[in-house]
Parts: structure tokens; sequence; C-alpha cells
């Protein structure tokens, strides 16, 4: 029962990020309003960090729950998913581009590529529904 509740919980956080992300892109529709409103900036990479954390979360409460390898990356994580049919290897460049895109939001204080994360925004948050959808036909 108690992962069952940390799965949910994952999700839900995707859910969350991904309604906010939603919103964010309808009251900056262009790039010029994006870059323009710095409190929709930093709630737009504060949801995207949140869905992408939440889905390596999952990955992990996975790998723990099937006695798998224990992963030294994130990365490894869906490598280690991949290598027991727990997640299509065709989907890991996609989940690894992702995880960069956390890094890069994590680990650069000074400045974030505000175009990089307008169009992940605009093209690219299906992606994340997709890799959700993927980890939870395995919960």
């Amino acid at each position: 029962m108690h992962r069952k509740i940390e799965y949910f919980s994952k999700i839900e956080t995707i859910e969350s990020s991904l309604r906010k992300l939603s919103e964010i892109i309808k009251k900056a529709s262009t790039y010029d309003e994006y870059v323009k409103l710095w409190i929709i900036n930093d709630a737009a990479e504060r949801n995207l960090y949140r869905a992408i954390e939440a889905l390596i979360d999952i990955g992990k409460i996975l790998v723990s729950d099937k006695k798998l390898k224990i992963p030294e990356s994130n990365r490894e994580v869906f490598l280690v998913l991949a290598e027991n049919n727990l997640f299509p290897t065709e989907y890991l460049e996609l989940i690894y581009k992702m995880i960069g895109v956390r890094n890069i939001i994590v680990h650069s204080y000074d400045k974030v590529d505000d175009s990089l994360v307008y169009v992940i925004l605009k093209k690219n948050l299906k992606d994340i529904r997709k890799i959700l959808k993927l980890l939870q036909e395995k919960i």
C-alpha cells in the first residue's frame, strides 16, 4: 500500500506540473511575452524540473520494487529498466534529454536558456505525458 501512495504522489506531481505548464504557455503565448514575464519564466522552470524529477523518482521506485541492479545515475535508472524490459529502448534518448534539461535547470544557477524552456513548453509537454504513460504501464 505504501508504494502505491508513493507512485500516486509522483504521478500527481507530474500531472499538477503539466497543468501549470499548460496554463503558463496560455499566459505567455509568444516567446517575447515569456521572457518579459520573469515570474512566468521562473514558474515554468520550477514545474518542468518537478515533472522530470518525479519521472526519475518513479523509475527509481520501479527499480527498487523489481529488485534490479542499483543505478549509479539518473540516466542509468532508465537503462536498467530498459535492460529488464520495463522501459522501451527507443525512448531512452528522449528521457536522457529530459534528464539533461533537468540538470541544466538544477545546476545552471546563473541563467537557464529561456528559448530551450519555451520550446519544451510549446512542443514537448506531450513527451513527458508519454514517458509517464510508459512508466504507469509497468507499475
